[in-house]
């Protein structure tokens, strides 16, 4: 026995090591030196994820477990996919290996993996320790009930907030966020009620109050996610295809949550040439060990081999 669990232990590197490979490591900028921050965010790391699975990709939403170790993800295609994350002895993201990828049970109880209208684009935890997640195309909400294997029950659907019905196919809700309060904030990407605004919702799945999120050309809202203060997170990008990307990350003060007033956002950063870009779309955030925030970025390649399934962290800056 003795013998055989120096062999086991060889084995299982070896199982692991490549899968860990499918992830490449990537810079901050383009020859700036070094430079490791950009506006209120520092650099903790970057990959480029090229798993072998044709179904992965097409990121649009994603939460991550507070240990920062597995990183879910929900893709326009409706699959979940379970990664598991690799970090280096500074704490920096160094490589992720995809465990799992299946697709999501639909409103119905079956697949909706050959559902044309399986566009996953936001998730957010209900106060019961649900899901509430987004779909574009046929746009709905449905609550994944609580369940220590998240998004792999039957889930049921939930009243559409007033308005949703005018938007366009494919440009419906893209952000969505559980609050400090134990409400849901959802944002519209382009469901204008003025040149400046496009629609928001507050409200608990039963109820929503309808809001203005504040618009800061070209950038329209991509993704949000709760910081571990309360505040609320928003990724928002400017996109035109094939390759004109670039995005603002900026925060909603927990206070600018008030019904009646539009929703206005502060800059944290903006990721624009030289720095890394791409079409990103999913935020997520956590707390670590000694108080800092981490923050995670995640693109949406639209299965094009034109675009990069990029994974990013920073840290955020007090």
């Amino acid at each position: 026995m003795a013998r055989l669990f120096p062999r086991l232990l060889l084995a299982c590197l070896f199982a692991v090591s490549p899968a860990l490979a499918d992830s490449t490591p990537i810079q901050l900028h383009n020859g700036l030196s070094e430079q490791d921050r950009v506006g209120r965010l520092v650099w903790r790391g970057g990959i480029e994820m090229i798993f072998a699975d044709p179904r992965f990709g097409g990121i649009s939403a994603m939460e991550i477990d507070p240990g920062g170790r597995t990183l879910t993800v929900l893709t326009d295609r409706g699959h979940r996919a379970e990664l598991f994350l690799e970090y280096d002895l500074a704490g920096d993201l160094s490589a992720a290996k995809l465990v799992d990828l299946e697709p999501v049970l639909g409103a119905v109880g079956r697949s909706i993996d050959d559902d044309r209208n399986s566009d996953i684009e936001a998730i957010a935890r209900m106060p019961d320790g649900g899901w509430l997640v987004a779909f574009e195309r046929n746009h709905r909400l449905a609550h994944y009930p609580a369940s220590f294997a998240p998004l792999r029950a039957a889930p049921r659907l939930l009243l559409s907030p007033p308005g949703l019905e005018r938007a366009r196919s494919n440009i419906g809700i893209k952000a969505a966020s559980e609050t400090a309060d134990k409400k849901i904030l959802l944002i519209a990407e382009d469901l204008k009620t003025s040149r400046a605004f496009t629609f928001a919702w507050l409200g608990n799945g039963a109820e929503w109050t309808p809001m203005a999120y504040t618009l800061f050309p070209p950038y329209k809202p991509a993704g949000a996610a709760l910081l571990p203060n309360g505040d609320i997170i928003v990724v928002e990008r400017r996109f035109t295809p094939p390759s004109d990307v670039g995005s603002r990350i900026a925060r909603i003060a927990q206070r600018g949550l008030r019904p009646g007033a539009p929703i206005q956002t502060i800059e944290i950063a903006r990721l624009e040439p030289p720095f890394v870009t791409e079409n990103f779309e999913a935020v997520t955030a956590r707390s670590a060990g000694r108080g800092q925030t981490l923050i995670y970025l995640a693109s949406d390649n639209n299965f094009s081999d034109n675009q990069r399934n990029l994974l990013l962290m920073f840290e955020l800056l007090p």
